[in-house]
């Protein structure tokens, strides 16, 4: 292929922005690539934020994804500790703080922002985790910390109550649903993943929120739950979720989700203006948002192989895993079930399976890697089919 005089540009220095360059050089683009980041560390891996950097038996390293060899080999021209700021469609600029950036290509890939309890913004002990330096410094509160009260329930919150917990850390675990991952499974696989905190002695309150905070020099050092509970606490750490980070596109004409807040996605990530894709966190494809490890690694290198003239379409079965209290929590195909009972939950062999009637639609498994395996394979070979 020959290359245009402009660079390919990604917009976010993760996972799908490293997956993007990658698709791009796959597909022979010779030309430039500009990879901006907000951060100043050369691209890492998430996952390990909440999991093995947080353990107190290994060294808090940088989960580089790729090696020295790797970059050499893409030649790409990295610029860190960069802020997107717009994006001048007509003319085809990337706006940073460093000054604007011409695209021949352009590929969104900045992921979510942590979300936060505005009442416990500001003080010294209170932390969310989404950046490596914020892992970091959650994982120096856990070595001096005796008493921990976590915000959320999902798959962070709960990372970080193991972590804790594995520590002897005393853990008040409290989230605003019934159980753990309301928002991803159904009340039995919920009801399941609740007994892997209580049997690792977390305290986990659920349908419980904020109500109340006692604090001493800009430290909290008691929380009152709407559940009427008095938690004296260390420190506490709110992983509530995430949003897009797509804050800086709110004066480009680039289409945003009205719900979620994030891009605007067909099934080949592109967005809604011309040269312009999307991966990741960030993009909504065809309506389903993105947040998972997998979705990200294939979304980026379709959009940027298409970024610079491929026709490929993501059509990937959601997967997500975790680890608590040293199991391991695997999800994969849909396992939201459905309120007006279409979608039900049953237990077989110790796997939550969601289905529509005869139809496998999903499961939830603590410690089944080669059921799940299985499952995968079946579900992704059925998308297959109906697609082609």
């Amino acid at each position: 292929m020959s290359s245009d005089t402009l660079p390919l540009v990604i917009v976010g220095a993760s996972l799908s922005g490293v997956r993007a360059a990658e698709g791009a050089r796959a597909e022979g683009w010779t030309g430039a690539i500009v990879m901006i980041g907000d951060e100043p560390h050369l691209p890492y891996d998430r996952p390990p934020l909440s999991k093995a950097l947080l353990d107190a038996d290994k060294q808090p390293e940088l989960p580089t994804l790729r090696r020295a060899e790797s970059w050499e080999a893409l030649d790409i021209d990295l610029r860190m500790s960069t802020t997107a700021t717009g994006i001048d469609v007509t003319r085809r600029k990337l706006l940073t703080d460093a000054g604007p950036i011409d695209y021949h290509a352009l590929v969104l890939a900045t992921g979510h922002r942590a979300r936060t309890i505005g009442r416990l913004d500001g003080f010294d002990n209170v932390h969310t985790l989404r950046h490596f330096d914020d892992a970091v410094t959650i994982r120096e509160t856990l070595r001096d910390a005796t008493r921990l009260a976590v915000f959320g329930a999902g798959f962070i919150g709960s990372e970080i109550a193991s972590a804790a917990a594995a520590r002897g850390i005393d853990v008040t675990l409290i989230g605003t649903s019934s159980f753990p991952l309301a928002r991803s499974v159904g009340p039995l696989a919920g009801r399941m993943l609740a007994t892997l905190h209580e049997d690792a002695g977390v305290t986990l309150l659920s349908d419980s929120g904020l109500a109340g905070i006692s604090s001493r020099d800009n430290g909290i050092d008691s929380i009152r739950t709407s559940c009427g509970r008095d938690v004296p606490v260390d420190a506490v750490v709110v992983g509530i979720g995430s949003t897009p980070a797509t804050d800086w596109l709110a004066a480009s004409s680039v289409e945003l989700d009205p719900t979620s807040g994030a891009v605007i996605c067909d099934s080949t990530m592109a967005t809604s203006v011309p040269a312009v894709w999307a991966a990741g966190d960030v993009a909504s494809v065809d309506g389903a948002a993105g947040g998972h490890w997998t979705s990200a690694t294939a979304q980026g290198f379709v959009a940027g192989a298409n970024a610079v003239g491929a026709q490929q379409t993501y059509a990937g079965v959601p997967f997500a895993w975790s680890s608590w209290h040293g199991h391991r929590i695997q999800i994969v195909g849909a396992t939201e079930v459905d309120p007006s009972g279409t979608v039900t939950e049953s237990l077989d062999d110790g796997v939550v399976l969601y289905s529509d009637g005869d139809r496998l639609l999903g499961a939830v498994a603590v410690d089944a890697p080669g059921r799940i395996a299985k499952l995968r394979r079946a579900l992704s070979a059925e998308l297959t089919a109906a697609r082609s």
